[in-house]
């Protein structure tokens, strides 16, 4: 197909940004004497922040208080990215090469805009894309597809005639909805047998992705 956009993820896809929340997650459940739990906050991985909060709620079993776990939680994590925001291997490169290519591009995330924007912005990224869409600016989070259906209509085009990349199952199974011709590049969960079956496009990395895909070549960088 020719793509008529990109369509991309942002969290544990452009950005490694998944595991600073993780590794900030373990450290505050240690802070609260509770245990490690890294399962807890995979649950989390492709969600909407108020189905985040409650999988958190439910995990503390009225042993801390919701509230202050989550602002330990949260500040861990900003206190990291105020000093980086790391970005996935290839991330910037391809941005770039499908830029120079004339390549519509939008970001659809599951974060909120102005934090998303923020954070493209410290790395770099943000003025190649046409737009970005954050779970706050939809009703149904993912795996619901509104949010690539309203960055693909940001664009000017229909979800269907875009490529999109995602890590996560939840965020892969929105893009396949959208109708998305779908790339799936796993971050901390592996793809899963029922994953498997969507018949989807399956990467280890960016740059892989867009190139069984045949956005790029290799000649192209």
């Amino acid at each position: 197909m020719t793509a008529h956009a990109i369509l991309f993820d942002m969290d544990g896809l452009l950005l490694d940004t998944e595991k600073v929340c993780l590794d900030s997650f373990v450290e505050t459940r240690r802070l609260f004497s509770l245990s490690d739990s890294p399962d807890v906050f995979l649950r989390c991985v492709g969600v909407r922040r108020p189905e985040c909060d409650q999988i958190i709620r439910e995990s503390l079993f009225d042993q801390v208080e919701f509230q202050a776990f989550n602002e330990a939680w949260r500040e861990e994590i900003s206190a990291t990215l105020r000093r980086d925001v790391p970005l996935k291997a290839g991330a910037l490169q391809l941005v770039q090469i499908l830029a120079s290519k004339g390549y519509l591009m939008g970001v659809a995330t599951s974060t909120q805009t102005e934090v998303a924007r923020s954070h493209l912005e410290k790395t770099g990224l943000l003025p190649y894309f046409g737009g970005v869409i954050g779970g706050d600016l939809v009703q149904e989070g993912k795996p619901n597809p509104e949010v690539y259906h309203k960055i693909a209509q940001h664009l000017g085009v229909s979800a269907a005639d875009c490529i999109a990349f995602e890590d996560s199952e939840t965020g892969t199974r929105a893009a396949v909805a959208s109708g998305a011709r779908t790339i799936q590049i796993p971050d901390l969960i592996p793809p899963s047998a029922d994953m498997l079956e969507l018949g989807h496009v399956i990467a280890s990395s960016l740059l892989e992705g867009a190139l069984k895909v045949e956005l790029i070549k290799t000649s192209d960088f």
